[in-house]
């Protein structure tokens, strides 16, 4: 208000006189902006407008008015603008070209050409923008600035303003300063409210409320902003929004975006109207005229269900339930002692059986999870945060609230008219209530939209029926192997060694593997994260026994360890598929309980994942991927002379003869690799578990490392490695013995890569070596063997 230069008009808008509710004042507005105020007690009767007569805009051009506040204290002149809206505010507007990109741009144009708008120079010439708001970004007058840092000519440039409005108005309202009038000084965000209060006080301005944005009727009305008796939750008062605040901290929210957006919604949210005259709803115990709104009315409903099976035994209440306690029992004294705990009326007659409802609530109640649609965040949500931060103490506010988006089917939006549509029902019956299952599960959660894929959920029958296919060729395996357990048995693709066999390392890996996706499976569950929890528990639960019947082609699974995994998975995957869980249990597996009997387990689980065992189990699959890497090169020259490969090589290499491996084992690490180790250890802080980058990269420099290509890549895995397992990772000494494991599953990778022949030599200790050995040799370094592959040498 305090830079007014002038007012706009459309000057193809038609404006009219309407009688206000003063009897000496005359509203110059639209049609639609009257409309508004007539519902509002601006004018003489409620929803009625007085029209005294029209005028076009163009009419009202060069008249000159008073601008409350504004420097130019003798009146500013109305001037004409392309852009002004008859569906937006009252259809005249206040020009502050200091701070407005757009009233700088148009202000600019009239002053350059006063011939062409029909304007006189005197209406402008001597307006130039007053500098009101100081700002960081843009100084003390932002849309000047703005224009030109944006190349902004003319108010035609519409997308540039729009682009320069978004950024002034956040800019000036978030950082800006008031640097005139009475709050000069104080933040913009305060002195708003100020200006605002001042202009209603002094009669210089009146309160006035529209739609944000165009609102149609059923009845195909243009709605309008009524001002009606009303009741509002003071949501935003500074001690309930703290309590809230507080309760929000306590909670689980399952995700970072879903506790953000709840801050910022309890930060903007202030009043809300809570009741309506008519619809479904409780009626307002001092106001029975009107009904609570839905939002409003449903945010403790939950507590309810702690005693309605013991106050009633059907939907509607007509059946009492069994402690005889009717509907008039319960009035607010006793509602008061169920829920809050307040002490009842002396004399109730109904104090023992309210005691069992008290007791039922306090076993039942808080809430542990309350899951709802993200669209409910910014109402109801927050409102059910709200009302038990204010109702009930802080040991009954709710645990945790899971917000989830909406559900896609195959990428696209479910639509009837585009025929994009799958009721829970129809999936059941396409597909089985199982695979429907596990393809909700995979389409994700948190906030995000999930999509639910019919490829995924026809993928499901396959990968259960499968399963359950290899869980019978086992179990028939174990059985052989309880009767024979001296003996190794083959039934289908199920091999078992001998049951009294004692536990290889790969055995060992296996139990860890098992072991850390059975804890992460249960941390998934835990957090409601369904498509980790499959992800873990059945597709990663899969690959590692694959795993393991790849690394014991040759010598068989451990009976007792097969055993544990079929558990183990039928378990972790009964929470989404119970019904394939519940077969397999009892029909296949022959137990006679439940699936659902059966607990997590947590008997024969550590604390904590077996890194060294994990680490070796990452050895073996690193050794097998380096092998087939190597073996692609070779051929990739064979077809191509000339290329150039790492990989380390006889001269001729017949990939369709018989074929050789060399794996060199090294027992000490390259200098460069320890001067790493020792500059990541020097710029570690193990408090908080983070490096010093610039000072590392400094130091690595000193030692004249950064030239070796792989210095970077090495300190990146000793960083992971240490942000897995701690300042233990940077002992280089390996957790197992590399020539020990490399001899164990020497017989798998000879038969799974189709080799002839696998050697395993120590790099340091072997002499005669051919000069391509010698080159593997000298890159093997302790847990990254070199190779060679050549073709067999016939004896």
């Amino acid at each position: 208000m305090y830079g007014q230069t002038n007012c706009f008009v459309g000057t193809k808008l038609e404006y009219g006189f309407y009688q206000s509710e003063n009897p000496n004042e005359v509203y110059v507005v639209t049609g639609r902006a009257a409309r508004n105020m007539a519902f509002q007690g601006l004018t003489p009767a409620n929803g009625q407008v007085v029209l005294l007569g029209t005028v076009n805009g163009q009419a009202i051009v060069g008249s000159k008015v008073d601008a409350p506040l504004s420097a130019y204290s003798s009146g500013v002149y109305v001037l004409p603008m392309e852009n002004v809206l008859a569906t937006k505010g009252t259809g005249v507007v206040t020009s502050v070209p200091s701070d407005s990109p757009d009233d700088y741009a148009a202000l600019r144009d009239l002053k350059k050409k006063t011939e062409y708008y029909g304007i006189k120079p005197e209406w402008v010439d001597k307006f130039e923008p007053v500098p009101v708001i100081s700002t960081p970004a843009f100084g003390a007058m932002t849309a000047p600035a703005l224009c030109e840092k944006m190349k902004i000519n003319s108010q035609k440039d519409r997308v540039q303003l729009a682009e320069a409005k978004d950024a002034a108005y956040k800019e000036g309202f978030y950082n800006g300063t008031m640097s005139v009038g009475e709050f000069k000084g104080e933040s913009v965000q305060e002195a708003k409210v100020k200006v605002r209060d001042l202009l209603i006080a002094n009669g210089s301005g009146l309160a006035y409320a529209e739609p944000e944005k165009p609102v149609m009727s059923r009845s195909a009305d243009d709605c309008v902003v009524a001002l009606c008796d009303q009741w509002y939750f003071d949501y935003g008062e500074s001690t309930w929004k703290a309590a809230a605040e507080k309760c929000l901290a306590s909670m689980e929210t399952y995700g970072e975006d879903t506790r953000h957006q709840f801050q910022q919604i309890l930060d903007w949210l202030k009043q809300w109207a809570c009741v309506r005259s008519y619809g479904l709803g409780s009626r307002v115990p001092w106001d029975p005229s009107y009904l609570i709104e839905s939002l409003s009315d449903s945010t403790i409903y939950m507590s309810y269900y702690t005693v309605s099976h013991l106050l009633h035994r059907s939907l509607d209440g007509s059946k009492i339930g069994p402690l005889g306690i009717t509907p008039e029992d319960m009035d607010n004294a006793a509602w008061d002692y169920v829920l809050l705990g307040k002490a009842l009326p002396t004399g109730h007659s109904k104090h023992k059986e309210l005691e069992v409802l008290r007791r039922s609530f306090l076993y039942w109640y808080p809430v542990d999870i309350r899951s709802s649609g993200k669209d409910l965040m910014q109402n109801h949500l927050t409102f059910f945060i709200y009302i038990h931060s204010a109702l009930f103490p802080e040991s009954k506010w709710p645990r945790s609230v899971r917000a989830n988006g909406h559900l896609l089917l195959n990428g696209e939006k479910m639509s009837k008219s585009t025929g994009n549509t799958l009721s829970l029902g129809d999936s059941c019956k396409l597909y089985g209530a199982d695979a429907t299952r596990i393809a909700l599960a995979d389409a994700g959660d948190g906030i995000d939209d999930a999509n639910f894929e019919m490829t995924t959920a026809d993928a499901a029958i396959r990968s259960l029926y499968t399963l359950m296919e290899w869980i019978t060729s086992a179990q028939k395996a174990l059985a052989l192997s309880g009767k024979s357990p001296n003996e190794s048995v083959k039934v289908d693709d199920v091999h078992l060694c001998a049951a009294t066999k004692s536990f290889t390392t790969v055995d060992e890996v296996f139990v860890a593997e098992m072991d850390r996706h059975v804890l992460a499976t249960g941390d998934a569950y835990e957090a409601t994260n369904y498509r980790d929890a499959l992800k873990c528990g059945f597709h990663d639960f899969t690959n590692i026994r694959s795993w393991y019947m790849k690394y014991t082609v040759t010598t068989g699974m451990h009976p007792a360890l097969v055993r544990k995994w079929i558990e183990r998975q039928v378990l972790l995957i009964s929470p989404i598929a119970p019904h394939w869980a519940e077969h397999v249990w009892k029909t296949i597996m022959g137990n006679s309980n439940s699936i659902m009997d059966f607990r997590w387990p947590t008997n024969d689980l550590p604390t904590t994942t077996n890194h060294a065992l994990l680490m070796a189990g990452d050895y073996v699959r690193k050794v097998a991927k380096a092998i087939g890497d190597v073996e692609i090169a070779l051929k990739k020259r064979n077809k191509k002379k000339d290329s150039k490969t790492t990989a380390a090589a006889s001269a001729e290499f017949d990939p369709n003869a018989p074929k050789s491996l060399d794996i060199f084992v090294a027992n000490e690490f390259p200098a460069w690799q320890e001067d790493v180790i020792s500059v990541l250890k020097e710029n570690y802080d193990s408090a908080t578990g983070t490096f010093d980058d610039k000072a590392t990269l400094a130091a690595l420099g000193k030692k004249g490392v950064l030239k070796n290509k792989k210095t970077m890549p090495f300190a990146q895995e000793i960083k992971k490695r240490v942000a897995m397992i701690g300042s233990a990772a940077f002992d280089r000494a390996l957790t197992f013995k590399e020539i020990d494991l490399l001899n164990e599953i020497a017989p798998a990778l000879k038969n799974n890569l189709e080799f002839a022949q696998i050697n395993i030599i120590s790099a340091s200790t072997s002499d005669n070596l051919t000069d391509a050995q010698t080159k593997a040799a000298e890159s093997a370094v302790p847990g990254e063997p070199g190779f060679l592959i050549a073709n067999s040498v016939s004896s």
